[in-house]
């Protein structure tokens, strides 16, 4: 920029300094005090346009990118995104930081990336939130009722104070909307800035955007996508009717795919879910493997008792330590709300349920009442095993592929017969039960069988690059390899060594005690990569 520095260029007279006393620096000051009131009066395009932009009412300013008026009762609110005006800017993404105030780690909003092929280039960015789903996974599987999908405009909204942090939102939605707020100990996401809306005013993301990439329609639900996907990369639209529409002039090259299609990253590992799930399918498999011996005459009373009692202690523990998994643990007890909607609040429920009914196994074989020990335990026995079938559909329906209903049945089951059967055998070992071996042997087949059907499955997923478990197979041999070799070596020690000390003559009751601790250690770490390999589903890029 060339500046004129001459003081008559302003068409303002400068006063002349006393020629008996000339001040430099005071004519300095005067040419610059000159210059800056120019400036103020200058009339470029960013003043001309911040001028126009003011003074329109702020109703105005963006009525042409959302709904004057309140969608018909077959119709809801939803994003439009042109993606031949989206240029990656994340404009969007700052402007709903900031209004919602979200901590630095926190998004409602992200960008995504969607390429080609070398033989059929590609490059187009996609910004995507909540998409208020017609039939939202998140309000289905929370367990305290803490969604709510509006009757009118059909926002999907989450209610912060009803919140026990349990995050099943988040494994249950297929696009990642849901974030957990660590600080908070809650989970927070997108609720269309309903509240601004409401008076007239376009939610923030539409508001920054700078090429109008983004805004709200009137959609009718009937016309909401229900099979395929929004958008190359998302997960299935058949699951939950995501509402979003993206418009592009360009056809999508079919090849396209996310950018991040082969990253590989661990998922959170729930640790107190673990802990939890091996626990409770141990003590549930101890009480049929007791059932069942005293019912087959290969235990007496008391052995099923002592069983029982060992049983019935590492469930009631599982079953606390899962409280230390929710952020908000003092509102745990509202957990059962959701049972009509939820499995998280039916597997709750059912272990409530398997906890009173060991409760009243023990009594009676204490007290002792004779008449009520066995139908008392068989009662136990059915009652563990629909809460184990509870946990199973917990995970199944989150439609995750790795956690397939016949590889999560496989899992659970397996831990169930494992464990259960050494812990039988363990405690009828210290007991002096001669039927014993029977047990250990039966729970050695058994690990052998799974380690089996588990190797099976994870060379099978790996090797087929169109599996739906192709992903978690490449995530458990490449960032899970010191998990899978410290369960090869677990299996050589109860699979292999520990026999053959038994086989030996050596301590039967030690022996017993340190398989099953083995091979409950190994089972944990199979259920921790349950949750860090499961690679959920999310929006491409993101």
């Amino acid at each position: 920029m060339i500046c004129d520095l001459d003081p008559s260029a302003s068409g303002k007279p400068v006063p002349k300094p006393d020629a008996s006393s000339p001040d430099p620096q005071a004519i300095h000051g005067l040419l610059l005090e000159s210059l800056l009131e120019e400036q103020q009066t200058l009339r470029t395009p960013v003043a001309l346009f911040s001028e126009a932009y003011d003074s329109k009412a702020p109703s105005k300013r963006f009525s042409h990118l959302i709904p004057l008026s309140r969608p018909d009762s077959d119709e809801q609110y939803a994003f439009e995104v042109n993606l031949d005006a989206c240029t990656g800017c994340k404009a969007c993404v700052a402007a709903c930081h900031s209004l919602n105030g979200l901590d630095d780690d926190e998004a409602w909003r992200d960008m995504g990336l969607l390429v080609g092929t070398r033989k059929q280039p590609y490059l187009q960015t996609v910004t995507t939130a909540c998409h208020h789903c017609v039939d939202p996974a998140c309000a289905d599987g929370c367990p305290v009722l803490a969604y709510d999908k509006d009757r009118i405009t059909g926002i999907v909204r989450h209610l912060d104070d009803q919140c026990i942090g349990c995050s099943y939102c988040i494994l249950k939605c297929p696009y990642d909307v849901p974030k957990f707020n660590f600080k908070r100990g809650i989970v927070r996401k997108c609720d269309m800035c309903h509240g601004r809306l409401s008076e007239g005013e376009a939610p923030a993301c539409v508001q920054a955007c700078p090429n109008e990439a983004i805004k709200i329609i009137n959609r009718k639900v009937g016309e909401v996508e229900r099979e395929g996907q929004i958008i190359a990369g998302a997960f299935d639209s058949s699951y939950t009717g995501p509402t979003t529409r993206y418009t592009s002039k360009r056809p999508l090259p079919e090849q396209a795919h996310a950018a991040d299609e082969g990253r590989l990253v661990k998922d959170h590992a729930h640790m107190p879910l673990s802990w939890m799930l091996v626990m409770t399918q141990m003590s549930a498999g101890a009480f049929l493997t007791a059932t069942l011996g005293l019912g087959l005459q290969a235990l007496t009373i008391d052995d099923a008792g002592w069983i029982s009692g060992v049983a019935f202690a590492i469930g009631f523990a599982g079953i606390h330590l899962s409280v230390l998994h929710l952020g908000q643990p003092l509102k745990a007890w509202r957990a059962f709300m959701g049972w009509r909607k939820s499995w998280l609040s039916r597997e709750i429920l059912a272990f409530g349920a398997y906890a009173g009914a060991g409760s009243m196994a023990l009594a009676a074989w204490l007290l002792p009442l004779p008449l009520l020990v066995k139908p008392a335990w068989v009662l136990s026995t059915l009652v563990g095993i629909v809460a184990v079938a509870t946990s199973i559909m917990v995970y199944v329906d989150t439609r995750r592929p790795y956690w397939s209903a016949k590889l999560v049945s496989l899992k659970f089951i397996g831990t169930l017969l494992i464990l259960g059967t050494a812990l039988t055998s363990t405690v009828s070992a210290f007991r002096g039960s001669p039927n014993a071996s029977l047990f250990f042997l039966s729970a050695l087949v058994l690990q052998w069988l799974m380690f089996g059907i588990e190797n099976r499955e994870q060379e099978t997923a790996l090797k087929d690059e169109k599996s739906a478990r192709h992903r978690s197979a490449r995530s458990m041999e490449f960032l899970h390899a010191p998990q899978l070799a410290a369960r090869r070596f677990l299996f050589v020690l109860t699979g292999l060594l520990l026999p053959l000390l038994v086989a030996g003559g050596f301590s039967r009751p030690i022996l017993f005690a340190l398989w099953t601790a083995l091979a409950f250690t190994s089972q944990l770490i199979e259920r921790i990569y349950f949750f860090t390999a499961c690679s959920g589903p999310k929006m491409p890029g993101n």
